[in-house]
């Protein structure tokens, strides 16, 4: 059911819906979330202690290369950790996601391999007394050739990316 609601709140997103809006059935979504780094259809799922590295098709639907294992330097206390992930091969995008109770936020790093400015759709899984809630968040482009940070003051589970297009500017935030 979360794996649903995750992938409605970002077909939601991709659409313009408004929350209460029927929205179209997810693609080969499953009735419970399951932990894994993976494509659902056109929806990019990435875990917590994960990387994706992907490249984009003609429609901007990410195509999933490899899934990693690792930290990002940023997520834990200075010096506590060695960021574990290299640059991806240019033409292809990695994202990460982790962090950490001593900073109280999760952070998501991604690469971007492209020769230019590229945004995406994202929504959240996020643990909240006990229970995991999903929650659309908003983004900003990533620079071609460059890293971005999306930090949230909570433990986020997973996120899903969706609708990569190549931003207008390297400022646009959605």
């Amino acid at each position: 059911m979360i794996a649903s609601l995750l992938t409605l709140l970002l077909v939601a997103a991709q659409t313009g819906a408004q929350a209460g809006a029927p929205a179209a059935a997810p693609t080969g979504g499953s009735a419970a979330f399951q932990p894994v780094t993976k494509l659902d259809g056109p929806i990019l799922q990435v875990v917590f202690g994960e990387r994706a590295v992907v490249r984009l098709g003609d429609k901007g639907q990410p195509q999933l290369d490899k899934v990693e294992k690792g930290k990002l330097a940023i997520a834990h206390p200075v010096g506590s950790v060695q960021e574990t992930f290299a640059k991806p091969e240019a033409g292809q995008i990695a994202i990460a996601l982790d962090g950490s109770a001593e900073k109280k936020a999760s952070y998501l790093k991604v690469w971007n391999g492209l020769d230019y400015p590229v945004i995406y759709k994202a929504g959240v899984l996020v643990l909240v007394g006990g229970k995991l809630e999903p929650a659309q968040v908003r983004v900003c482009a990533v620079p071609a050739g460059a890293t971005h940070y999306e930090t949230w003051p909570r433990p986020v589970v997973a996120v899903a990316l969706g609708s990569f297009t190549k931003a207008a500017n390297d400022k646009v935030c959605e």
